[in-house]
C-alpha cells in the first residue's frame, strides 16, 4: 500500500510541474507584457480585449478571441505554419487591406493642407485631442479597409510617436485576427536636421551622414553599425519598416534622389 501511494505521489507532482504555469506578466501604464520561462517574450493592450490563455503552462495571446489556441498564435511553431493558418482564416477584404499603404500620416494631424484629418470631425487645435490619438481617417482605413501599412512623415516628438503607436496596435490587435500595423518611415537620421522626417523625430534621434556620405567612407563596418543604432531608434518611434537606403546606382544628376543612393560606382 506504501509503494503504491508513494508512486502515485511521485506521478501527481510530475503531472503538476509539467503543467504548471511557466510564464510572469507585468503591466505597465495599460501595456502588459508577458514573459514565458524559455520561450517568447509577448505585449499586449489591456484596452485591445485579448485575453492570455495557458497551454503546457506557457502563455499565448488569444488574438481572434475563440477561448482556443489557433496555429497562427502558437509562437512554438515555424513561421511558415503560422503564416498559412493565418492565411486560411482572412477574408478577402482582409487580404486586400493588406495589398493597401496608406498615404503620408503628420502626426499630430495638421489642421489645413494635403495631409490634413480630423478628430471627432474637428481639425486638431480645436478638437481637444491628444498629438498620439489616432485621427477620424486613421481609424477608417484600419477598421473598414483592414489597412495595416501605415507610413508616417512628421511627429511632434519621440514620446508622441511612441504613444500614437501603441494607440494603433491596441485598435488592430482588438479587431478581426489580431493583426499588428506595419509603421514605415522614409530616412530619418540625415545631418539635414530641419528636415521633414529628421524634425519629425522630435530631434531626439542620433544624425548621421547621408548614403553618399557612408559610401564615402569606404568602410562596410560603420554602415553596418548605423544600421543597427538606426534600427533601435525607429522601434523606439514605433516604427518597424525603414523604406531606404536606395541600393539604386545614381547615373543622372538629374536625378533628385541621388543622394539617397551609395553613388555612381556598381562595386561600391
Amino acid at each position: 500500500m506504501k509503494k503504491s501511494i508513494s508512486f502515485f505521489a511521485v506521478v501527481m507532482l510530475s503531472v503538476t510541474a509539467f503543467t504548471q504555469q511557466k510564464w510572469t506578466e507585468v503591466t505597465k501604464d495599460n501595456i502588459s507584457i508577458v514573459t514565458n520561462k524559455g520561450g517568447q517574450t509577448l505585449g499586449y493592450s489591456l484596452a485591445s480585449g485579448v485575453k492570455i490563455i495557458t497551454v503546457d503552462g506557457f502563455a499565448f495571446k488569444d488574438l481572434n478571441k475563440n477561448g482556443k489556441l489557433d496555429k497562427y498564435e502558437d509562437w512554438r511553431l515555424p513561421a511558415e505554419v503560422r503564416a498559412k493558418d493565418i492565411a486560411s482564416k482572412m477574408s478577402v477584404e482582409q487580404i486586400g487591406g493588406l495589398m493597401l499603404y496608406s498615404r503620408h500620416q503628420p502626426i499630430p494631424s495638421p489642421p489645413a493642407g494635403f495631409f490634413t484629418g480630423t478628430y471627432n470631425g474637428k481639425k486638431f487645435p480645436e478638437s481637444g485631442a491628444k498629438a498620439s490619438d489616432l485621427t477620424d481617417q486613421q481609424k477608417e482605413f484600419l477598421t473598414k479597409d483592414n489597412l495595416r501599412h501605415v507610413l508616417i512623415t512628421s511627429v511632434q516628438n519621440a514620446a508622441v510617436a511612441a504613444e500614437w503607436n501603441n494607440n494603433v496596435q491596441s485598435l488592430v490587435e482588438g479587431i478581426g485576427l489580431g493583426i499588428p500595423a506595419n509603421n514605415s518611415s522614409d530616412p530619418r537620421h540625415g545631418t539635414v536636421a530641419n528636415a521633414e522626417f529628421n524634425a519629425g523625430a522630435g530631434g531626439s534621434i542620433s544624425m548621421w551622414p547621408g548614403s553618399l556620405g557612408l559610401a564615402a567612407t569606404f568602410d562596410p563596418s560603420i554602415v553596418k553599425k548605423f544600421g543597427h543604432i538606426a534600427a533601435t531608434e525607429y522601434r523606439a518611434l514605433g516604427i518597424t519598416t525603414a523604406l531606404s537606403p536606395q541600393v539604386d546606382i545614381a547615373t543622372d544628376p538629374r536625378w533628385n534622389r541621388v543622394s539617397g543612393t551609395f553613388g555612381e560606382n556598381p562595386q561600391l
